[in-house]
């Protein structure tokens, strides 16, 4: 066996999923106060405290592909096989939303590399597995990543910076992915092997689509509730009460950082209670908005204290061992 085919990527990118849940809440609780009387602080701390946690993390991702032991070419090319890469562009995109009020054409720059980058990802790796033969183990949740949810975060993005005509071109290409991919894979869920139980967690991607979608189309209509956002609410429950009967099954192995993968599902479920809360519907969606954000808020609250959790836990360990 030839070192090329022993190969293995050195570097991580999954670490980033934790920023896309941040950055997602943080422009949820922006959006809540211009509709209710939230102070403003409780948004834009978020997303100032994200925006750092995504600067530092993505340092250190370029620094482990600068120091592989593969070679610098080598590993880009091996890390462009995982779908997870396209975190880089989606992020991007969700910090250029963080910065736009601040600093509007650093803020725009990012927005182009955000949705131009998540482009050339998708392109590069998904017409890759159009020529046939991919593998049944790259059938997983993460197969989302880079069409439907790159395409749903720059829509979100592009929204955001009053752009609500290609906000909905992105909309558009999200949601087909979605169409394209979901019987598919919920077949191969089905009729293969069950997830290895390192790979359960990544299920919270699966939960996504219906609320990060919802989240782009607000994004693009001025936060107006419709029969689209009510019609992928209803998906998103009907998921939402599978994912809570799986959830002992999806937590055999304990807590792991790969549960930030629901991360963005709650955080746009926070962003889809407030818009419900204050949309002039009857009694009960006020109450399923309210819902929506206790419980988005509280997972993801969950998700900060685990990981504190597991850095504190690791430590430790280090510290015995030395």
């Amino acid at each position: 066996m030839d070192m090329e085919t022993e190969a293995k990527p050195q570097a991580s990118v999954s670490t980033l999923s934790m920023t896309l849940g941040l950055f997602a809440l943080g422009i949820a609780w922006r959006n809540a106060a211009k509709m209710f009387s939230i102070p403003p602080a409780i948004g834009e701390t978020i997303l100032l405290l994200t925006g750092c946690l995504w600067l530092f993390l993505l340092s250190r991702y370029i620094h482990q592909i600068l120091s592989s032991s593969n070679g610098v070419s080598r590993e880009l090319l091996l890390q462009l096989q995982n779908p997870f890469l396209t975190l880089i562009p989606i992020t991007t995109g969700l910090a250029s939303v963080a910065l736009y009020p601040y600093a509007s054409l650093p803020a725009h720059i990012l927005l182009f590399i955000g949705v131009a980058g998540q482009l050339l990802f998708s392109s590069y790796h998904v017409s890759e597995q159009w020529h046939g033969n991919t593998p049944s183990e790259m059938e997983t949740p993460a197969m989302y990543m880079p069409t439907v949810g790159a395409n749903f975060a720059s829509a979100i993005a592009l929204g955001a910076f009053g752009y609500s005509h290609w906000g909905y071109v992105f909309f558009g290409a999200g949601f087909l992915s979605w169409m394209s991919l979901e019987a598919t894979y919920l077949y191969h869920l089905r009729s293969s092997e069950p997830l290895d139980a390192e790979q359960r967690p990544l299920l919270g991607i699966q939960l996504a689509p219906a609320f990060v979608g919802s989240s782009a189309y607000l994004s693009c209509n001025g936060g107006q509730i419709d029969m689209v956002v009510l019609g992928l609410i209803g998906y998103g429950l009907l998921n939402l009460f599978f994912m809570v009967r799986l959830m002992t099954w999806v937590l055999r192995l304990g807590l792991s950082m790969s549960l930030w993968a629901f991360s963005f599902a709650m955080a746009s479920m926070v962003n889809v209670g407030f818009r419900l809360s204050c949309a002039a519907l009857d009694d009960s969606f006020a109450l399923l908005g309210h819902l929506f954000v206790m419980l988005g808020t509280t997972v993801i609250a969950l998700l900060i204290g685990e990981t504190l959790l597991l850095v504190i836990t690791s430590r430790k360990k280090k510290s015995r061992i030395a």
